[in-house]
């Protein structure tokens, strides 16, 4: 048998050097050997070459869509070391490997060559794809349409989580952040991810904040994949900014487990009112102990325009000129409306507002539901919304500021 193997191992090598195999080109001149082109066929499967000193091969092959892939040259014994060089559609070298190469390529024509780096003799050759490792590690997921927006719209973001463990999550929890100056949040809505009837608590949004936390009911579970909640993101001034949200989630083992966090950029863009000849400018203060946002409605209730006051509650803002609903909001205080007219490059001043502490929950009614928040959270910081002194202490001295509004209800006029 060792003796058939070697007649026959002769007999390709004289076949082959006399042309009955493939086609020939003159190599370079440096490079004093020929070049056999060979015929690839498929992919995995294994083909026998022949290479020296004065004889190289070459394998054409065609990609209809990007690959990634291996290359293998392996001597079948003797003295041969082999080399592996991946050329373009024009003969130009892309990269070369001993032995084997990896790499990546889009759609197109090339060659694989094969040199013997020292000796000769026969070799194997292989084309393989490279396993595409899906990841299978739980993680959230996020998402935002659009990404890309004018100031005063609006993207709907998603967040949700993905490759659920066959014993699905109990609960999930997603506590949020974002800068308040250049997003406004609002309409956070819970899917059916946990069942149809989970039960839900959402803190915030409030001070560039907010946490939804989810949980199954009767023994319902988020077994897979799929969006938790939703929101609406709200562009309040030209630039980038990231709203990123840590994950955890329990197994119903009382324990939390964290996820990759995920986040979602959004990129807002000027929607032409710049202060031209056609703007108006409203100016006006707002009182409050905490962090005021007033925001520009147009008739349809569309915000138009947002800005944050500044410490001492003064404001100002462009808009194209026309008549405007103007809403003042802070987090545990009823917010104040009123109608506002803006005349082309004139300044429009609003009467000061005084707003009143001790909405908590932000139903625009003060009432023994919010005096409840303050005592669920006495002596702590959390909710936010409770703290109406913002001395980072919920206590008697918020109650006593609920108190003085109690009954109260917004939002209140703006004159």
């Amino acid at each position: 048998m060792t003796k058939f193997k070697t007649l026959f191992q002769v007999l390709v090598v004289a076949v082959m050097l006399f042309g009955a195999v493939g086609s020939y080109q003159t190599a370079q001149a440096q490079e004093p050997a020929v070049v056999v082109v060979r015929d690839l066929t498929y992919w995995d499967a294994t083909y026998t070459g022949y290479v020296a000193a004065n004889r190289y091969e070459e394998w054409p092959i065609v990609f209809t869509a990007a690959e990634d892939f291996i290359v293998t040259a392996t001597p079948d014994g003797g003295d041969l070391a082999t080399v592996v060089v991946l050329l373009d559609s024009t003969g130009t070298e892309i990269t070369r490997g001993n032995g084997s190469l990896t790499s990546s390529q889009p759609a197109g024509s090339y060659a694989v060559q094969v040199q013997p780096e020292t000796g000769s003799g026969f070799y194997s050759f292989t084309v393989r794809r490279n396993e595409i490792v899906v990841p299978t590690d739980p993680a959230a997921t996020s998402s935002a349409d659009p990404a890309s927006l004018l100031v005063g719209e609006t993207s709907a973001v998603s967040l949700g989580l993905e490759n659920i463990p066959e014993s699905g999550y109990t609960s999930a929890e997603f506590a949020c952040s974002y800068d308040a100056s250049m997003v406004e949040v609002s309409g956070i809505a819970v899917t059916d991810l946990f069942g149809a009837d989970s039960a839900t608590a959402i803190n915030g949004p409030a001070d560039g904040s907010f946490i939804v936390a989810v949980a199954g009911s009767n023994g319902n579970k988020a077994a897979t994949d799929g969006n938790a909640f939703t929101f609406s993101a709200t562009g309040l001034q030209a630039g980038t900014t990231t709203i990123t949200c840590l994950v955890r989630v329990s197994v119903g083992d009382n324990a939390l487990t964290e996820l990759p966090s995920t986040s979602v950029t959004l990129t807002f863009t000027d929607n032409g009112g710049g202060g031209g000849d056609e703007d108006g400018t409203l100016t006006g203060q707002v009182l409050a102990g905490k962090a005021v946002t007033v925001s520009l409605y147009d008739g349809t209730d569309t915000l138009v325009t947002s800005v944050a006051a500044a410490e001492d509650g003064t404001f100002s803002l462009t808009a194209p000129a026309g008549t405007y609903t103007v809403a003042a909001t802070a987090s545990g205080f009823l917010g104040a409306e009123g109608s506002a007219t803006l005349t082309a490059a004139e300044t429009t001043t609003m009467s000061p507002v005084t707003l009143l502490a001790g909405d908590i929950d932000g139903n625009d009614v003060i009432d023994q539901f919010d005096a409840m928040t303050i005592g669920m959270s006495y002596n702590t910081a959390d909710p936010s919304a409770a703290d109406l002194n913002n001395d980072g202490n919920i206590n008697v001295l918020d109650l006593e500021l609920l108190a003085a509004n109690y009954r109260m209800t917004g939002p209140i006029v703006w004159p």
